[in-house]
């Protein structure tokens, strides 16, 4: 039991942790691209105030495009994911969420178990449809049977026991 619970410890969220390695690693190289090409400038012409400027506005410039493109890469997902929800809360319940090839991989495992929470959603609207269809003539019989002033007790019994296979029936076959 230790030995599992340590597992998972240490290895939860594995695609989180690689998306944010891959991010980090993007930055440091960026970072050190930009670092040794600002030296090498900073060899060839004078260091003065323009020079830092330029420096400055590299690094304010691969901040903002890294920021960009990886809140774009992780958050871009959730408003096609919202959409598509929408349509399957709208009844288009055999609709799954899709997964782009460009998508974290983070966010792929994400959407692999929400299609399984719909997969089981939409089997439980389908017993549910089911046991309706199959047990409704036997409510309807009852529901008559109750309206009349004088109720014969046989026939009533016979309802509630066919009721009652129609449901044990139901619940073996699921």
């Amino acid at each position: 039991m230790e030995k599992k619970s340590l597992r998972q410890k240490h290895f939860a969220l594995k695609e989180l942790r690689y998306s944010i390695a891959h991010m980090v690693l993007w930055a440091l190289l960026s970072v050190a691209f930009f670092t040794y090409m600002a030296v090498m400038v900073g060899e060839k012409v004078e260091r003065d105030a323009f020079y830092f400027v330029i420096v400055f506005i590299g690094y304010a410039i691969i901040v903002f495009s890294l920021t960009w493109l990886f809140t774009h890469r992780f958050l871009g997902p959730f408003e096609r994911l919202k959409i598509e929800l929408k349509l399957i809360l709208a009844g288009d319940y055999s609709r799954r969420l899709s997964v782009r090839g460009r998508d974290d991989m983070y966010i792929r495992s994400f959407i692999s178990e929400v299609d399984k929470v719909i997969d089981r959603l939409e089997k439980m609207r389908r017993s549910r449809e089911e046991l309706i269809s199959h047990v409704s003539p036997e409510l309807l019989q009852m529901k008559t049977l109750l309206e009349k002033k004088d109720i014969p007790i046989d026939p009533l019994k016979e309802a509630f026991a066919r009721l009652n296979e129609k449901f044990e029936g139901f619940l073996k076959k699921h």
